[in-house]
């Protein structure tokens, strides 16, 4: 028997299923290339927060200026300049910077009182102005160096110099769990003539 043109129903489900399996090979790709492409952007996404962060407390550390209280191993309170952007009419500002019981490292500012500090200047009453720095943060451990007395090595301290300002403060940001560690930061803060321990 003869064939006509044409194509047998076998053929036909034979080439519908591997179109079929064609596609559902094709689509999978598709989910995992979108995937990749997510968490890639997700992850570039995220360490340029944690950059922008670690430039801003730098900058806020090297800012600093004296007047502040004495360091704490657990908040860092200092008086320091935002940066132009800020539109301040004066930018010298009494800033906070610590973790939230929700684990949000937050820097909280309010602008300073005008004129050079006499000694320690207690925080500035009013409002405070809150941004997060970051978040899923444990805790800030600091650690300040500086010579407590005139004819000694500075060393590190669990507390900095009331009023005065330390050579080097160390910032170490603990990550909550499950978290990515972030590195040490070291910055010396402005020095001019008035830092502790010479």
């Amino acid at each position: 028997m003869r064939r006509d043109s044409g194509f047998t129903l076998l053929e036909m489900l034979v080439a519908l299923v591997v179109l079929g399996l064609l596609l559902a090979g094709l689509a999978q790709a598709s989910h995992f290339g979108i995937a990749t492409y997510r968490r890639t952007t997700g992850t570039i996404g995220a360490e340029a927060d944690r950059l922008a962060t670690f430039r801003a407390l730098r900058r806020l550390i090297a800012q600093a200026r004296p007047g502040q209280p004495a360091g704490a191993a657990h908040n860092l309170a200092l008086v320091t300049t935002l940066p132009r952007a800020a539109a301040l009419s004066s930018r010298l500002v009494f800033a906070e910077i610590g973790v939230t019981g929700g684990g949000d490292l937050v820097l909280a500012w309010r602008p300073a009182p005008p004129g050079p500090p006499l000694g320690p200047r207690p925080a500035p009453a009013g409002e405070a102005h809150v941004e997060i720095l970051a978040r899923h943060i444990r805790a800030i451990e600091l650690r300040y160096w500086w010579a407590d007395r005139p004819d000694a090595a500075p060393a590190w301290h669990a507390a900095g110099p009331a009023g005065a300002l330390p050579r080097l403060i160390r910032l170490r940001i603990v990550p909550a769990a499950g978290q990515r560690p972030w590195p040490d930061l070291i910055a010396a803060p402005w020095r001019a003539p008035f830092a502790a321990g010479g």
